[in-house]
């Protein structure tokens, strides 16, 4: 279970990658994101976590052989990375470096644990009969909560949510491939012996 302060921490790093994005021009290609912490090195205890997140650049181009895009790309990532198939796919290799994701998810450091998924695309939106381009980030965390990061262009201030329920008919079709990446590769918290 995520503690509130890792839910605020989760929500702040989300932001930052949406801030960094809005200092770029529009048509970046999507970025994955794979959030994890640790015991903070300065720490005696486990108590103090330090949270990272790996950005990992997808190529937007070879991900035209996905016919639903991210829709798909996701699912077939999550497929790739359970622990009883082997990596190599050529679709999925030419899209994101899936040696890299391995070498993350398998880090040896003690206390090392999966906190979320997530994924930066560019969409639309249409709203009012009006189309207006947005910049989303969407990710699930491994209590399966929800986070959703929407600036409209030219608009000063992204809208976040984050949802504790799962399964609202409105959520967008990406939480789907997200949640089977948390489930597939989160590894279960080791029990301490008193």
């Amino acid at each position: 279970m995520m503690t509130f302060n890792s839910i605020r921490t989760l929500t702040g790093c989300l932001l930052d990658v949406e801030a960094d994005a809005d200092l770029q021009a529009w048509g970046q290609p999507p970025l994955l994101l794979l959030a994890q912490d640790r015991p903070a090195p300065s720490s005696a205890s486990d108590t103090r976590r330090q949270m990272r997140v790996a950005h990992l650049p997808l190529d937007d181009h070879r991900l035209g052989r996905y016919r639903a895009g991210l829709v798909d790309f996701l699912p077939d990532l999550a497929n790739a990375l359970r622990a009883d198939r082997p990596v190599g796919r050529p679709t999925l290799a030419a899209c994101v470096d899936t040696c890299l994701i391995v070498d993350l998810l398998a880090d040896p450091t003690p206390g090392v644990r999966l906190l979320a998924w997530g994924i930066r695309y560019e969409d639309v939106r249409v709203a009012s009969d009006d189309i207006h381009e947005v910049r989303r980030i969407d990710a699930v965390d491994v209590d399966l909560r929800s986070y959703q990061i929407i600036r409209q262009r030219n608009e000063p201030r992204p809208v976040v949510r984050v949802d504790d329920h799962v399964g609202h008919d409105d959520a967008p079709a990406i939480r789907a491939g997200l949640t089977r990446l948390v489930q597939t590769t989160s590894r279960p918290v080791p029990r301490r012996t008193t």
